[in-house]
């Protein structure tokens, strides 16, 4: 025990005389990983609860309804028919509609009609073919507003469970959304287009 003192407490006598230095800066995080986080500051952020009567159903479809140029939705579970419309509605007044929709997910009967829906509207739809899940619920409309949250557009989501969505109305924010949907829309390994 002796010994063991006798080693530990030089140790010791040289960190405390070199000082500890716990502050995190910028310069001694390790960056080799590209950082997908920044700062932002939304305009304005809206939040609804729909087991709180707040029902998301309208104000995604008003949102598709206002878009100007383009929709590109990323959703996990999608068979609420009041958006399914929305998005052909959109497409045929010439606004530009991508979506990509999970593998899994896409088994459903009611989704398989959702999908097939789409692709007859000429919209072109995308799945998953990695071993994981594609498992975002997001909408980003004309490159200024994204939506996101736990809430899937189904009718479950809308009228049972616990969920939450979210309307972020700021470019920076929609900005990251969309370059990771581009992302995915471009990745011909993990993600394949669907046809009729």
């Amino acid at each position: 025990m002796k010994k063991l003192a006798i080693i530990l407490f030089p140790l010791l006598f040289v960190f405390i005389l070199s000082g500890c230095n716990n502050t995190v800066t910028k310069e001694n995080i390790n960056t080799s990983a590209q950082s997908t986080t920044e700062e932002i500051s939304p305009k304005s952020v809206e939040l609804f609860f729909p087991r709180e009567n707040e029902n998301p159903v309208p104000v995604l479809v008003n949102l598709y309804k206002n878009a100007k140029k383009k929709i590109d939705v990323a959703i996990y579970s999608f068979t609420q028919p009041e958006i399914l419309k929305a998005l052909t509605n959109a497409k045929k007044r010439g606004i530009e509609v991508r979506v990509i929709v999970d593998r899994e997910q896409s088994d459903n009967n009611v989704m398989k009609h959702a999908i097939n829906t789409l692709l007859i509207d000429k919209i072109p739809v995308k799945v998953n073919i990695h071993t994981g899940l594609m498992h975002l619920k997001m909408s980003i409309i004309d490159d200024s507003i994204a939506t996101t949250g736990s809430y899937n557009y189904t009718k479950s989501a809308t009228e049972t469970n616990d969920e939450m969505f979210v309307v972020v109305k700021d470019p920076a924010f929609a900005k990251k959304c969309e370059d990771y949907f581009n992302r995915m829309w471009n990745d011909n390994i993990n993600f394949r287009s669907l046809t009729l």
